[in-house]
């Protein structure tokens, strides 16, 4: 017995002499372990964290877009066009994160739902547009109808009028377009485009039918001139007038209003007797007034 206490103690004594050669290793090497298995806990448990909070925030996107799916699909009270911005289906499908309840082809449906209604606006405010480009065009065409009208009534007027005689002469000089006749001012023979109406000096000159008075001019053949245009293509010429200022032009005239009085102002006709130079126009050619004028009483 008195032995194996002597090798106890030898045995503590070796442990101690071993501890103080070798304890700063194994304390070294349990810290170092100890580290370790921290940075593994703390590792593991973030990792696991991050991803519960990654799965949340996934759901709530998820949830907020089935409810406005189902706004739209419900009928729901949406005023204008129904955004796409609400359900994105150009993003990629988590298809793990979706909950099951959501259908995965919703944001397509949406999609169809939202170009739907926007077709339906589009073609609603193009309806009106059209409406409203017809009822403005409608009174212009209304406006345009009695304008017509009364420019028909009035044509139809001036046809149905007949031509009173300018002055009360007979015809001195006879028209002569289409044939040659001597003047005896120019000694010559040569066209007359008009007649030649007897009148004493200073008689007056009336208008033969209503009229619009177009120009005045001091011709150098005819004399002082008076033109007027009653409309239908006609237009009556008053020459060899004595004055200019018995009327103006644009100024408007009735049938037997005194235009002017006959005078001795065409040098191509100086020769001949007193007389008014009388012509007609259809279209801007003479013509026969004598076809348009009353027979002279006797």
């Amino acid at each position: 017995m008195k032995k194996l206490f002597p090798e106890k103690k030898m045995s503590r004594m070796g442990l101690l002499e071993f501890l103080d050669k070798k304890g700063f290793y194994i304390v070294l090497i349990l810290c170092i372990a100890i580290v370790g298995a921290t940075a593994v806990f703390v590792t593991t448990h973030n990792i696991t964290s991050s991803n519960q909070d990654y799965n949340a925030e996934k759901i709530v996107p998820e949830e907020s877009d089935d409810s406005s799916v189902v706004a739209v699909e419900e009928g729901a009270d949406v005023q204008g066009p129904i955004s796409t911005a609400a359900v994105s289906p150009e993003k990629k499908e988590d298809t793990g994160n979706i909950p099951k309840d959501v259908p995965k082809d919703t944001p397509k449906e949406n999609k169809a739902v939202a170009q739907s209604n926007d077709k339906a606006v589009a073609q609603s405010s193009g309806t009106n547009k059209a409406a409203a480009k017809k009822e403005e065009k409608a009174p212009a065409k209304n406006d345009k109808a009695p304008a017509a009208k009364k420019s028909a009534d009035n044509t139809k007027a001036v046809e149905d009028q007949k031509f009173i005689r300018p002055v009360m002469g007979g015809v001195t000089f006879v028209f002569a377009q289409d044939k040659l006749v001597y003047s005896k001012t120019l000694e010559e023979w040569r066209t007359h485009s008009g007649i030649d109406l007897a009148a004493e000096r200073g008689e007056p000159v009336k208008a033969v039918a209503d009229g619009v008075v177009t120009d005045i001019k001091n011709d150098p053949r005819f004399g002082i001139t008076v033109l007027i245009d009653h409309g239908n293509g006609l237009k009556t010429v008053y020459a060899n007038l004595a004055s200019d200022d018995m009327v103006s032009p644009n100024q408007k005239v009735k049938q037997g209003d005194i235009i002017g009085c006959v005078g001795n102002t065409a040098s191509f006709e100086s020769a001949e007797q007193p007389h008014l130079h009388f012509e007609v126009l259809k279209n801007n050619k003479p013509v026969n007034p004598e076809d348009f004028l009353p027979q002279k009483s006797n």
